[in-house]
C-alpha cells in the first residue's frame, strides 16, 4: 500500500491518464445498460478551471456515477484512506489523482492536496456526509470542504444522486437493477457564507428523500 508521505511527494494528476479513462469508458456502459443512468445540469459545470462537486452520498455507485456524468473532464474524488488497503484500489486511486482523507481526523495533508487540484483547473468531488446514507434519506454535512472551495477561490457544485440507494444499499454485497439519475444545480460562487449548508438545501430539494430513482 502506498504511504501518505509517498502520495503527497507523487506528481499531482489533474487529467484522465489511462486508467482513469479506461475505468470510466467502462462505466459508462454498465451504468447506462445495467442502471439506465441520466444525468441533468450539466450546462451547470463550468467548462474549464477549477471547481468543487459537492453531492450527497448513496452507495458505492456514487463515484463512478459523478465520473460518468462531468465527461469529458477530469474529476478528483475524496476517498477514505482505508480504501487503499486493497492493492487494486490502491493503485487505481493513485493512478486516478485521488486525494486520500483519514476519517474524522484534522486532515491538513487531504486538505492541501484538495486546494492543490482546484488550483490546478481540477474537478474535485467530496461526499461531506462522510459516509453511505443508511435509509437514502441525507445526513449531516461537515463543512471542510468549503475551506479548500474557498482557499482556492472556486465555485461549489452541488449535485444529487437519486436512485443510487436502491441499486446497492449498504447492506447489501452486490448491486441491483435500478435506475440512477444524478443533477447538477448552478454554481455556488466562491466566498458564499454557509455554502455547504446552502449546498445541502439545494441538493435536498432535488433528491427528495433520497429513495426513489429518477423518471
Amino acid at each position: 500500500m502506498t504511504t501518505l508521505e509517498e502520495r503527497v511527494r507523487a506528481p499531482l494528476i489533474v487529467h484522465s491518464t489511462a486508467a482513469y479513462f479506461t475505468g470510466r469508458s467502462l462505466m459508462v456502459a454498465y451504468l447506462r445498460l445495467w442502471h439506465r443512468l441520466r444525468w441533468e445540469g450539466n450546462e451547470h459545470l463550468p467548462k474549464s478551471g477549477g471547481f468543487l462537486i459537492v453531492s450527497n452520498h448513496q452507495s458505492f455507485l456514487d463515484i463512478p456515477v459523478l465520473a460518468v456524468a462531468a465527461r469529458p473532464r477530469h474529476v478528483a474524488f475524496v476517498a477514505r484512506a482505508t480504501l487503499a488497503r486493497s492493492r487494486f484500489l490502491d493503485w487505481l486511486m493513485r493512478e486516478s489523482g485521488c486525494v486520500l482523507i483519514r476519517p474524522n481526523t484534522p486532515d491538513r495533508a487531504a486538505l492541501e492536496g484538495m486546494i492543490a487540484h482546484l488550483a490546478g483547473g481540477d474537478i474535485v468531488a467530496v461526499f461531506p456526509e462522510g459516509t453511505r446514507t443508511s435509509d437514502g434519506a441525507l445526513g449531516v454535512f461537515r463543512a471542510g470542504a468549503a475551506v479548500a472551495a474557498r482557499r482556492a477561490g472556486v465555485p461549489i457544485v452541488p449535485a444529487a444522486i437519486r436512485g443510487a440507494f436502491e441499486a446497492w444499499p449498504r447492506d447489501r454485497k452486490l448491486p441491483r437493477r435500478a435506475r440512477i439519475t444524478v443533477r447538477f444545480a448552478a454554481p455556488i460562487p466562491p466566498g458564499t457564507e454557509d455554502a455547504i449548508e446552502r449546498a445541502k438545501d439545494v441538493i435536498a430539494g432535488m433528491v427528495g428523500d433520497g429513495r426513489a430513482a429518477g423518471r
